[in-house]
């Protein structure tokens, strides 16, 4: 039994070998057929690949992400807003009464149908502003319906349109180029921004809604360089109605010194000065703007002050067209989605070159020109967070006969309106 075991330990020893050989032939094998399946494969990627020459990335070349044109759009902000309202007047303005005033409230701009629906504004604004890292900026700001056939003479018009430079002279000194809002006045062209739907008379009146110039500023003081900004611009001046309409060739100075010496009060002076011979014909008609505005927060409530004076010298076919007025503004939010608003207005119309003195539906006013008093209480509703309701009730009293009832003359309107805005 013993030299059986021996025997079959003696025939392993001499298999060995042999199953070893046949392994390492097998393993060579697999090895071959392997490395012919990765020559095949090699053969099939370089005939797809492009030829040299073609879709080669120059060194030198700036990647997608670094191009400043790209980094400009693509951190680009959206934003707008649809604003609609209706205003009911208790003048019983008519169309057929006798005068060139008897259509509608001469002294009202946005607003001076008797009773209509209005599609106010659509607007589309895009916005990428300068900073340190991009040193070039722009502001674009497309309008459409009822307000821009006011301040443009078209139902759709370019609002504001301006490229800005952050030139670093110092904490930055501001440049922008094109159309752009006025800096004078409290209140502004997006109803939405003001405490109420109706204008004021000083800012459809007195104020000027557009410039198109250039204009640098540059701040200084504070944290955010912002406790006192100078303001610097020469533009084509007042009477540039559409976008691009300078008829006259006057141009006209802006200056602007802005105050903000704690967080919550901003105090402003601005002067426009220059020539608007758009009447006349004249180089010497001089035209300027003096305006003063100031606000102050104090938690939920807001107080507004904006006084003007202005005259422009035979531009508007008079002595002078000496203008002036105070406005008053309050607004208190009782919580998230209620606030209450007022505004007390004056204006005065020195010469009646603005307001006219009449005849309007065969009354004759003597003395010289107009005074008018409003008053307007605005009720502003939040729905859902997302959509502004507003109530409004306004009343505008004059010591002349300047507003019309039922095709006559009459010295004041009362209007009752309403505005849904749905900003995004």
């Amino acid at each position: 039994m013993v030299r059986f075991g021996m025997a079959m330990a003696v025939l392993a020893c001499m298999a060995a070998p042999l199953f070893a050989q046949e392994s390492t032939e097998q393993l060579k094998k697999e090895l071959q057929e392997l490395r012919a399946e990765v020559d095949g494969l090699k053969a099939v990627n370089q005939s797809k690949e492009i030829p040299a020459g073609q879709g080669k990335i120059d060194g030198d070349a700036m990647a997608a992400d670094d191009n400043p044109v790209m980094t400009l759009f693509k951190q680009t902000k959206l934003s707008g807003f649809v604003d609609a309202g209706y205003v009911v007047s208790f003048n019983h303005l008519s169309v057929s009464g006798a005068g060139t005033n008897a259509s509608g409230n001469p002294v009202r701009l946005f607003d001076n149908r008797a009773n209509s629906f209005y599609l106010n504004a659509v607007q589309l604004n895009l916005e990428r502003l300068a900073s340190k890292d991009m040193i070039v900026g722009y502001h674009l700001e497309l309008a459409a319906g009822h307000d821009p056939s006011i301040y443009d003479s078209g139902v759709v018009a370019l609002q504001e349109g301006w490229v800005q430079i952050m030139a670093p002279l110092g904490s930055g000194l501001d440049i922008r180029v094109g159309k752009m809002a006025t800096l004078v006045g409290y209140e502004v062209l997006e109803s939405m921004n003001d405490m109420n739907y109706s204008r004021g008379l000083l800012f459809s009146r007195i104020q000027n809604f557009t410039n198109t110039g250039v204009r640098m500023a540059y701040g200084m003081g504070g944290s955010n360089n912002d406790m006192v900004t100078f303001t610097l611009g020469f533009n084509n001046g007042l009477n540039a109605v559409t976008t691009f309409d300078d008829n006259d060739h006057g141009k006209m100075v802006e200056f602007q010194v802005a105050l903000k010496p704690i967080k919550d009060l901003l105090v402003s002076a601005t002067v426009l000065f220059g020539t608007e011979d758009g009447l006349t014909g004249s180089t010497n008609d001089k035209a300027y703007i003096f305006d003063i505005v100031a606000a102050y927060t104090m938690d939920k409530l807001t107080f507004g002050l904006n006084v003007d004076w202005a005259s422009a010298q035979g531009a508007l076919g008079a002595n002078r067209a000496a203008q002036s007025g105070l406005a008053l503004y309050a607004k208190f939010a009782l919580n998230d989605w209620f606030a209450q608003s007022l505004r007390i207005e004056y204006y005065s119309d020195h010469d009646g070159a603005v307001l006219g003195l009449g005849p309007v539906g065969g009354f004759q006013d003597t003395g010289t020109g107009s005074r008018v008093f409003e008053f307007t209480l605005t009720s502003e509703f939040k729905i859902a967070q997302h959509a502004i309701f507003r109530f409004e009730i306004r009343h505008d009293d004059s010591n002349n006969h300047n507003f019309n009832r039922d095709g006559r003359g009459a010295r004041g309107d009362n209007t009752v309106g309403f505005e849904v805005i749905m900003p995004f």
